[in-house]
């Protein structure tokens, strides 16, 4: 890695030290990471010899694709690493795009929130889970999946014909069946209602159903109805019935192809605008059993869309749970024989990417791609509404606060202890009116001794806007410091305005507009005037028709991030104060505690 004085300027205007790097390259398959003034990775890319690919991004400007062009006036460093095989490149370079998302590449949008299936079928009694992240656990898993509520749904209806548990460990260590029994939405192993291997047989049914192999649980509730009835069970012959017959008309839902029997993804792709959309149809044994629609980020105009496909197909694939036996795409991927040499070695057998010509496999591309336009389509009358909402709300903002820009990235802090120990500060960051949970950060007092909120602020703002200073001289800084807020709430009146400006104008930051946001009326102080600001309730600061937006509001009781406290699902200052280093943590009888109910419960439940 090179020094912070070679990294005064970009690497085309160094082209002394750039030659010598690029004739210190190894004629090595690798993964090479560009990076720009702040480090961070910007491009990510594979070659089957990294002496011959780098070189060919650092030609005249003239001659490199526009995005490209612009990717490479922005890098500072270059890095390589080797591997064995170009195969081994390709894994590494999409784990490497999963890491960084670097901005240059094509890759999934906020592929860290897509669902996956958890059937850990190693425990005894197992229960099915959603998980963000499969793990090398030895359970099983599906996914990924991109729309949580249609796979809740999914999951509720497999229940109805094959019970399973869904309560905590905690829960089953009662040893009692719950009310989901009753519903026959659990088969009670928690009471020993059913052992381990019958347990695990309606598991198993469940896995197949997952699989898209509902043709094989039907065989079995069948061949399960028969072997009961033979035995004069006749209860348990029913129940089978009613599974029977609930299964096959789940089964009946799932369009029947004339595809042959084999298990094949077919890739759908739409563009417009730089921004893209693929459909991913599951076929299973000859049914299309799943359909998922995912959205691109990093796409430039010049760019194929066998390119495009080829990114997309390996990001897939890196963390898809199943791979099938043909898949299918539109045009020729670039990398077709690499792409089929991973994934077979990935399934166990020979695993082909072929492109239809005629057919039925054209006819559902051709409609993948369809249904990939219209989700496209919905998607921009949304973000165009919403840009139309946003703007609307900014501009009332600026006009009613009178601010000298637009107040497109708002920061807001607050200082939050308990009776004066274990201080936090807050920082809560908005932009373009929606909340921006990455830049969210925490501040653990250092500096300040006892309950003084004043200098608690003073030392959190100083300390924010200290690192932004760093980063204007050239030192590399995480993007939620590196770049000046349009407008500064703090949580409080006249005295904490007054202690933040004072920090803020030390720092030459006079110009940045600075508000208190008193708790008590939600009125608005500005420095130097005595009278606050009330926003009256027609603005759109302070209400709107459709508090789903969840957009910018200056009402905590109706729109809790406006205050700067983190909104569900961030971290929040209790939280922090529970991991406080040096918080005490007193133990009572045994358990730790620190609130004298809680240590009446305790001793309750001990005399119980």
């Amino acid at each position: 890695m090179a020094t912070a004085t070679q990294k005064a300027a970009p690497l085309t205007e160094r082209p002394e030290y750039l030659k010598e790097r690029l004739k210190a390259l190894p004629d090595t398959p690798g993964v090479y990471l560009m990076r720009d003034v702040q480090t961070r990775v910007i491009y990510a890319g594979k070659a089957l010899s990294l002496r011959n690919r780098v070189p060919n991004y650092f030609q005249a400007s003239s001659v490199l694709p526009e995005h490209i062009a612009a990717m490479v006036a922005r890098v500072y460093e270059f890095e390589v690493i080797t591997t064995a095989t170009e195969k081994e490149a390709l894994v590494l370079e999409q784990t490497m795009i999963k890491r960084h998302r670097p901005r240059f590449n094509i890759r999934l949008r906020d592929d860290k929130n897509y669902l996956y299936i958890k059937l850990p079928l190693n425990e005894d009694f197992p229960r099915i889970t959603l998980v963000r992240r499969p793990a090398s656990d030895g359970a099983r898993y599906w996914g990924p999946y991109t729309h949580a509520i249609a796979l809740r749904t999914t999951l509720k209806t497999v229940r109805r014909v094959i019970p399973y548990r869904s309560c905590k460990d905690s829960e089953f260590a009662l040893g009692r069946p719950c009310f989901y029994y009753h519903l026959n939405l659990c088969s009670a192993p928690c009471a020993g209602f059913i052992n381990r291997e019958d347990y695990h047989e309606q598991l198993n049914q469940v896995a197949d159903f997952l699989d898209g192999r509902s043709d094989h649980v039907a065989r079995r509730l069948k061949q399960q109805m028969q072997e009961a009835a033979d035995k004069l069970e006749y209860e348990a012959a029913a129940r089978y019935r009613d599974r029977l017959d609930a299964m096959q008309r789940m089964a009946e839902r799932q369009k029947v192809l004339a595809m042959g029997r084999y298990d094949q993804d077919l890739f759908g792709l739409a563009r417009a605008n730089g921004q893209g959309s693929v459909r991913v149809f599951s076929v299973r044994e000859g049914r299309l059993s799943g359909s998922e629609n995912f959205d691109l980020v990093g796409l430039d105009r010049d760019q194929a869309n066998a390119d495009i496909l080829n990114a997309f197909v390996s990001q897939y694939y890196a963390s898809a749970t199943h791979i099938p036996k043909e898949v299918f795409v539109p045009e020729v991927l670039p990398d077709r024989e690499l792409i089929e040499q991973w994934l077979t070695e990935r399934r166990g057998s020979t695993v082909a990417v072929r492109v239809p010509q005629r057919g039925k496999q054209r006819e559902l591309l051709e409609q993948a791609a369809a249904n990939a336009a219209e989700t496209m389509r919905q998607m921009r009358i949304k973000l165009d509404y919403d840009a139309e909402r946003t703007a609307s709300l900014l501009n009332d903002l600026q006009a009613r606060l009178q601010l000298p820009a637009l107040p497109v990235r708002i920061e807001c802090y607050d200082i939050s202890n308990i009776q004066g120990k274990y201080p936090v500060g807050s920082m809560v960051v908005f932009e373009d009116g929606r909340p921006k949970p990455a830049h969210y950060r925490h501040f653990r007092i250092k500096t300040v001794q006892g309950a003084n909120d004043f200098a608690m602020l003073q030392e959190v703002l100083r300390r924010r806007f200290s690192r932004h200073a760093r980063s204007e001289e050239g030192t590399p800084e995480e993007p939620s410091f590196s770049r000046l807020p349009d407008l500064v709430l703090i949580d409080g009146g006249k005295g904490q305005l007054s202690a933040a400006r004072e920090v803020m104008e030390a720092m030459g930051l006079a110009s940045v507009p600075t508000l208190g946001l008193a708790k008590e009326q939600e009125e608005l102080f500005q420095p130097g005037d005595s009278e606050p600001i009330r926003l009256p309730l027609d603005s759109e600061a302070v209400s709107s028709r459709c508090p789903e937006e969840r957009r910018v509001r200056l009402r905590p009781r109706r729109h809790q991030w406006a205050r700067p406290r983190p909104p569900p699902g961030a971290r929040s200052p209790v939280r922090q104060h529970r991991q406080h280093p040096k918080r005490d943590r007193r133990r009572v009888d045994g358990r730790q505690g620190d609130h004298p109910a809680g240590r009446r419960r305790h001793q309750g439940n001990a005399l119980r």
